[in-house]
């Protein structure tokens, strides 16, 4: 979810002369709007080599199919589209089309300040709803301060899930079978740490590796069928973070950073940079994100698995859901502009486009065409088949840090505290929990 800042323009001079040039030659030839005419400035999260290319290759595409359009394309990182999005619309001189952080403190803030416009047009004039399944559209709708109900503010083009990447030469030189279940999980962690070998790659200087490990941890205790308390947190409706689950998933972190489980001196490493690490054989395990899939197939050794369930858990929930959705901001001033958004927007959901993204290795949020025959990478051929089974169970599960606007900043704050053992697990867990009640009585 944290790339490596890059800010990227492919709008050469030239190029936007002759854009220009064409526009109105069009507008004479053909007749067309003058708003199709003008440039549709898109921002983007997708600064991974790979993904950026199968965004601008995709920008070309829908180019090519719509003369007199030119795509003026930003591309930032999570953590820089939340701390710059919202501030360019309301300025002015945002994007006319984005992708957004789902969840209070990004859409549904954007959402409350008129920053954001419907997408509900768009699904039935396009039939989004089937392509994608009501309860992943879900998670892009607000009614006031209500998430999950509502009218629809956007849509994603990738699938996420936050599972467990392995290597598979280094469990097999230590003697170490791959986990079937939780308890088995722990078992090979201790094997490993007397072998020698760091059970786990971690990274938490920047980025948020251990949030993911912390909640993925927590949702593979929960069977589907006892997802309505999750539910009910993420979409503002009430509940406790206080839970014996979320606290002994924060104290079995918070044991293995403190003895010896994580690799050494990964207090200082980047969530990113870790991730480059367990590329090159460095650490067994790394939980986190199946948007790391086009970085990780350099490696053949690397698998990936949705976390082992302990024992009783017939359907475990995983941490995930879709990627920041693409979304329409209130730049959009008239019909014909908001109308070419949603054509763009389309385009980037389209079963070509999640093609695309299959044959550069990333899981799309759109089921491929009958008729594609992508050669799937080891990896992506198991995140496919995680998300049909998630899907399958309804055991999509939540990302913490969508509960509440200022969720991700507590839990980032106290992270470092729990993983040094300066705060205790219940500590950090009631820091998450007041952070969220406080939420709930702003709302009312």
């Amino acid at each position: 979810m944290n790339r490596t800042v890059k800010s990227i323009s492919i709008l050469p001079a030239y190029r936007l002369k002759a854009a220009v040039a064409l526009a109105g030659a069009a507008l004479v030839s053909f007749g067309l709007s003058a708003a199709r005419a003008d440039d549709l400035a898109v921002w983007d999260d997708q600064t991974f080599e790979g993904q950026s290319a199968v965004i601008e290759q995709l920008n070309k595409d829908f180019e090519a199919a719509h003369p007199g359009v030119t795509i003026k394309r930003t591309a930032r990182t999570f953590d820089d589209m939340k701390l710059t999005l919202k501030l360019a619309v309301s300025a002015g001189d945002g994007p006319v089309v984005t992708k957004v952080n789902q969840g209070a403190g990004d859409m549904g803030a954007m959402v409350k300040e008129g920053l954001l416009l419907p997408v509900d047009e768009y699904i039935k004039k396009y039939g989004w709803d089937k392509r994608q399944s009501d309860s992943v559209l879900a998670r892009d709708r607000w009614e006031g301060a209500k998430f999950g109900v509502g009218k629809t503010y956007g849509i994603s083009g990738l699938a996420e899930i936050v599972g467990l990447y392995y290597n598979k030469k280094i469990l097999d030189d230590a003697g170490v079978a791959l986990p079937q279940t939780f308890e088995e999980l722990l078992a090979a962690l201790d094997k490993l740490k007397e072998k020698g070998v760091a059970p786990f790659m971690m990274g938490s200087a920047k980025q948020h590796l251990a949030l993911h490990m912390i909640g993925a941890i927590d949702q593979a205790h929960i069977d589907a069928a006892n997802r309505a308390e999750l539910d009910d947190l993420i979409y503002g409706k009430g509940g406790s973070w206080n839970t014996k689950g979320n606290i002994e998933s924060a104290k079995l972190v918070q044991q293995w950073a403190q003895g010896g489980y994580f690799y050494p001196g990964f207090e200082g490493i980047s969530g990113d940079d870790a991730v480059q690490l367990f590329i090159s054989g460095q650490g067994a395990f790394l939980i986190s994100g199946t948007w790391y899939f086009g970085d990780m197939q350099n490696n053949p050794d690397i698998g990936f698995m949705a976390i082992p369930a302990p024992k009783g858990i017939s359907k475990p929930m995983s941490v995930g859901g879709v990627d920041l959705a693409w979304a329409i901001t209130s730049l959009a001033k008239d019909k014909a502009k908001q109308d070419l958004a949603g054509e763009y927007i389309d385009y980037m959901v389209s079963e070509k486009a999640a093609e695309s993204w299959a044959a550069a290795g990333y899981l799309p949020a759109t089921s491929l065409p009958a008729d594609a025959k992508p050669k799937l990478t080891p990896l992506l051929t198991s995140g496919i088949e995680i998300w049909k089974t998630l899907n399958a169970n309804d055991a999509l599960g939540h990302y913490p840090d969508w509960s509440s606007p200022t969720m991700l900043k507590t839990i980032d704050d106290n992270t470092p505290l729990l993983l040094s053992g300066k705060i205790t697990p219940e500590a950090f867990v009631d820091a998450m929990d007041k952070d969220y009640q406080a939420y709930l009585k702003d709302k009312k």
